[in-house]
């Protein structure tokens, strides 16, 4: 079974400042939702037998037909996000198909990398997403230069991050992983940049 998932901001909420405009930065924690990765010789060819479809090069994200996000991080690196459907939790199911391929003896299929309990998952959406970005970020995240599904291995106000465009065609929206250890000072940093477009966080992960 996988590490159960938790979110380093659940303090934070309390104390958070009220959101003045909803259409420009909102920030949603996913942190409660599951997460994995997998990484090492053999994850494609392992993921294949798994999932319908995975991305065709590192730095770009798809849908799967089970509702959860694949990001390929590199050539046999995948970070997987579950996107909530009722009654199903994705990534669990992932991770314990890998144990039971792996108490068998099965080769190349690389090993997992739990993300649960190591990475925060913030989700931003809004017209003012990219410009607020720029402020702490130096990817170029505009349309037109960061479209849906792409992603960006980078740094977010010296913090490593993953930014994952999301793939829906509605609203912007940019899923954010980065390390426990930099919560706190990660919720400052956006709360901060955030301000100027009466934007900020506004509660947890989809229902």
């Amino acid at each position: 079974m996988g590490a159960v998932a938790k979110s380093p901001f659940g303090h934070r909420f309390d104390q958070a400042a009220p959101v003045r405009n909803d259409k420009g930065v909102i920030i949603r924690d996913f942190s409660r939702l599951g997460r994995t990765g997998f990484k090492g010789a053999g994850t494609t060819e392992w993921l294949t037998t798994k999932v319908r479809i995975l991305p065709d090069r590192p730095n770009r994200a798809v849908a799967s037909a089970d509702s959860a996000l694949i990001a390929r991080l590199g050539k046999e690196e995948y970070l997987i996000l579950d996107q909530k459907v009722a009654g199903r939790e994705f990534c669990s199911d992932l991770e314990a198909a890998w144990n039971a391929d792996s108490a068998q003896g099965a080769t190349r299929i690389g090993y997992p990398l739990p993300r649960a309990d190591s990475h925060s998952w913030l989700y931003l959406e809004g017209n003012s997403v990219a410009q607020m970005m720029s402020k702490i970020c130096g990817v170029d995240l505009r349309d037109g230069k960061f479209e849906p599904g792409e992603v960006a291995q980078t740094v977010v106000a010296r913090i490593g991050a993953v930014l994952i465009r999301q793939m829906d065609k509605g609203s912007y929206g940019i899923h954010m992983l980065t390390d426990f250890a930099s919560a706190d000072y990660l919720w400052d940093v956006l709360e901060d940049a955030c301000a100027e477009f009466g934007g900020g966080f506004a509660g947890t992960g989809r229902t």
